[in-house]
C-alpha cells in the first residue's frame, strides 16, 4: 500500500480528473498552450531516474492547460515485483486526497447556509464539546512523565477542523502520552464508521488547546462524519453525488467495483 500511495502523490495533483476526464480533452502541443516542450520533458526524466533508483515504483504524470492535454506520460510499474507495467488509466490509491474532497463538501454545505465556519462543532456533534486537554508534565527530580489534564478553553470549530489546528491528532506520527491513548482506543485503525471514530475521539484528551496549534489530525475524518450529519447522507454518497459525478470522476470512490 506504501508504494502505491507514494505513486499516486506524484500524479495526484495533474490527474485530479481521472483517465476518463483526461479522455474528454483534446491533446495539444506544448508551444500550442504556452508550455515548453523541452521543460514539461524533465517530468519524465525525473520520474523515470526515481523508478530506476528505486524511490517509487511508477508514475502517471499529465499537464493540461487551456482544456487541452499537453503532455501525458507514464513510467514504470503497477507490480514492481511481477514486472506488470503501468498504463495510463490504472486506478491508484488517493489517501489523504481525501482530505481536500472533504473540505469541498463542507465549503458546500457552508455556501448553502448549512454550516457555518465559525460554529463549534459540538454544534453537530455533541460528543465534541467540552473536551479535556492533555499535558505532559516531567518530574525533574524522576524524569517520569504524567499525564494531566485541563479543560478546553473552548470546543473546536468547523474552521479549527479544515486548517487541523482542532487539537486532534494522529497516534500513528510520533510519540507522547496523548498519542499513546489513541492506540489504546484504537483511533488509528480503519474498522469503524465515521460515527464510531468520532465517539471514539471524544472519549481521549485533545493534543493541543483548540486554535493554537497545527497539527496534521483526525480533523478531516471529524469533517467528514459533519457532512453526514449535516446532509444526511453517507459521506461516499455525498461526495459520488456532489462532486465525482458532475465533474466525470468516473474511478473515484471509496472502494474499487468488482471486475
Amino acid at each position: 500500500m506504501l508504494k502505491a500511495g507514494r505513486l499516486f502523490l506524484v500524479t495526484v495533483l495533474l490527474l485530479a480528473a481521472g483517465p476518463a476526464g483526461a479522455a474528454e480533452l483534446a491533446p495539444a502541443k506544448p508551444e500550442q498552450v504556452g508550455l515548453s516542450s523541452e521543460r514539461l520533458a524533465r517530468i519524465g526524466e525525473v520520474i523515470r531516474t526515481d523508478v530506476e533508483k528505486g524511490r517509487l515504483p511508477g508514475a502517471v504524470a499529465l499537464v493540461a492547460r487551456k482544456g487541452r492535454i499537453a503532455y501525458l506520460e507514464v513510467a514504470g510499474f503497477r507490480d514492481r515485483a511481477s514486472g506488470t507495467p503501468l498504463r495510463k488509466d490504472d486506478i491508484f490509491r488517493i489517501y489523504s486526497m481525501t482530505k481536500p474532497f472533504t473540505s469541498v463538501a463542507v465549503l458546500m454545505l457552508r455556501d448553502e447556509g448549512k454550516v457555518d465556519l465559525n460554529d463549534p462543532i459540538s454544534k453537530y456533534l455533541p460528543q465534541l464539546g467540552k473536551l479535556q486537554v492533555g499535558v505532559e508534565k516531567k518530574d525533574p527530580a524522576t524524569g517520569q512523565v504524567t499525564l494531566a489534564l485541563e479543560p478546553s478553553k473552548r470546543d473546536m470549530t468547523v474552521q479549527d477542523l479544515l486548517r487541523h489546528t482542532s487539537g486532534l491528532t494522529y497516534g500513528v506520527f510520533g510519540s507522547g502520552a496523548v498519542k499513546k491513548l489513541y492506540g489504546e482506543h484504537a483511533i488509528d485503525t480503519n474498522d469503524h464508521t465515521n460515527a464510531e471514530l468520532v465517539d471514539k475521539l471524544a472519549k481521549v484528551p485533545l493534543m493541543y488547546q483548540p486554535g493554537t496549534t497545527w497539527e496534521y489530525s483526525r480533523s478531516t475524518d471529524v469533517l467528514g462524519r459533519l457532512v453526514e450529519v449535516v446532509s444526511g447522507k453517507p459521506l461516499g454518497v455525498f461526495l459520488e453525488e456532489r462532486l465525482y459525478k458532475p465533474l466525470k470522476m468516473v474511478d473515484t470512490g471509496f472502494s474499487v467495483a468488482a471486475g
